[in-house]
C-alpha cells in the first residue's frame, strides 16, 4: 500500500491530531493546509508543507488525491459536497454534519462523482469498545439484556464554535455521535424506542449533558450518558447478561466480570442495610460465582486510515468499512434524541 496525497481543511485541535498522525502512520503524504485563521500557517511552516490561501487552491493542488475535513461542523457539507464535484476523496471528521438532509446531499454528491467518502468514526476501534464486544461474544456471563456507556468528566463543554447551537455545539454531536456508533454497530436490530434528557447546568445555549435510554425490538435495552460536570468517574460500560455482570471502568480498560457458577446461593448470608436487613441484595459467597480477567485486546489505531487510503487507491468507494447506511441510522437517532427531549417524552419508532 502506498502513500496518497491528502489535504487538510480546518487545521485546528482535531486537525493537527490528524496532522500528526497521518504522518506517523506513513499512510499519507500531506501536501498542505487550508484555514481562514492565518495563525494556523505556522503549523504548516513547522511541517514544510503548502498553507493553501484559498479553497480554490487547494483543490488545484497537482496530484490532489483526498482531503480531510476538520472544520467546525456545519461547514462539513458545503466542503464534502464541492470535494467531491472535484474528483477528491473525503475523510470527514464526526459529526458528519448536522441532519438526515445534509447527509443524504453528501452521499449523493460522492455517489454522483464515484468517489470516496468516510467519516472518522474512530471510536469503533477503542480497546474498551472491542473489549465490551467480546465480552457480549465469549458468553461468560449469558445473553446480555442491557448495556450502559458513559463517558463522564467535570471540565464543562468545549470552548469557542462548540458552545454555537448553529455549529453543532454541545455533548450529542461531540460525544455522543462516538456511543451512539458505537452501540448501533453493536446491535444493528431495529430500534423501538428512544428516550433523552438534556442538561443544561452551565447555561449555554447547547445541551452540556444528555441520557438516551434506547430499546431494541428483541427487548434489548442500552443507556448512553454523557456528563461534564461529574467530579466522580462512573464506569465505562457495564454489561448485564442474564448469568453474570461485567463492569470496564475507564479507557484504561481496568474492570472484572462476575458470572454465577450456582445460580441457587447455599452459603447466602443476609447484611444489615440501613434500617433493615435483607438477603436478596447481599453479596454473594464466593463458592457461588466465578470472576474473569477481561479479554485482551491488540490494535494500532489505523484500521480506519488504511481502509481509506486503499479505497481511495483501488476507486473502491463501495469498500468504505464507515458506510452512508451506520451514518444514517446514527443521525436519524440524533434527531430523536433531540426531539424526544425536546418534547419531554419517549418516542416510538422503527428504524
Amino acid at each position: 500500500m502506498g502513500k496518497i496525497k491528502i489535504a487538510i481543511i480546518g487545521c485546528g485541535g482535531m486537525g493537527g491530531w490528524h496532522l500528526g498522525k497521518m504522518t506517523r502512520s506513513q499512510l499519507f503524504d500531506v501536501v498542505g493546509i487550508y484555514d481562514t485563521d492565518p495563525k494556523v500557517k505556522a503549523k504548516a511552516d513547522l511541517r514544510h508543507i503548502v498553507f493553501f490561501e484559498s479553497f480554490e487552491a487547494l483543490t488545484a493542488y497537482p496530484g490532489l488525491q483526498a482531503v480531510l475535513i476538520a472544520t467546525p461542523n456545519d461547514f462539513h457539507r458545503t466542503y464534502a459536497v464541492a470535494c467531491a464535484e472535484k474528483g477528491l476523496a473525503v475523510l470527514c471528521e464526526k459529526p458528519v454534519t448536522l441532519s438526515c438532509a445534509d447527509l443524504q446531499a453528501m452521499l449523493d454528491a460522492a455517489e454522483k462523482n464515484h468517489t470516496v467518502f468516510a467519516v472518522h468514526q474512530n471510536r469503533r476501534w477503542d480497546k474498551d469498545y472491542l473489549i465490551m464486544k467480546k465480552i457480549v461474544e465469549e458468553g461468560k456471563i449469558g445473553n446480555v439484556y442491557r448495556i450502559e456507556s458513559k463517558v463522564t468528566g467535570s471540565h464543562g463543554i468545549p470552548g469557542a464554535w462548540r458552545k454555537v447551537k448553529s455549529q453543532g455545539g454541545g455533548m450529542i454531536f461531540d460525544w455522543g455521535v462516538h456511543l451512539m456508533d458505537q452501540l448501533l454497530l453493536f446491535k444493528p436490530e431495529p430500534i423501538t424506542s428512544v428516550r433523552c434528557q438534556t442538561s443544561y447546568i452551565y447555561g449555554e445555549e447547547v445541551d452540556d449533558g444528555f441520557e438516551l435510554t434506547i430499546t431494541f425490538q428483541d427487548g434489548f435495552s442500552a443507556v448512553i450518558t454523557i456528563d461534564t460536570n461529574s467530579f466522580v468517574k462512573l464506569p465505562r460500560w457495564m454489561i448485564y447478561g442474564m448469568n453474570g455482570t461485567a463492569v470496564i471502568k475507564d479507557f484504561n480498560c481496568k474492570g472484572k466480570i462476575i458470572a454465577v457458577k450456582e445460580r441457587i446461593d447455599r452459603h447466602l448470608k443476609g447484611v444489615q442495610a440501613g434500617n433493615g436487613f435483607t438477603k436478596t441484595m447481599a453479596d454473594r459467597s464466593k463458592s457461588s460465582i466465578q470472576k474473569y480477567r477481561l479479554p485482551k485486546i491488540k490494535d494500532d489505531g489505523l484500521a480506519l486510515y488504511r481502509n481509506f487510503v486503499s479505497c481511495v487507491e483501488n476507486g473502491t468507494p463501495e469498500k468504505s468499512i464507515i458506510t452512508g447506511k451506520q451514518l444514517m441510522r446514527v443521525m436519524k437517532l440524533i434527531e430523536l434524541a433531540f426531539e424526544s427531549a425536546e418534547k419531554n417524552e419517549v418516542l416510538h419508532t422503527d428504524f
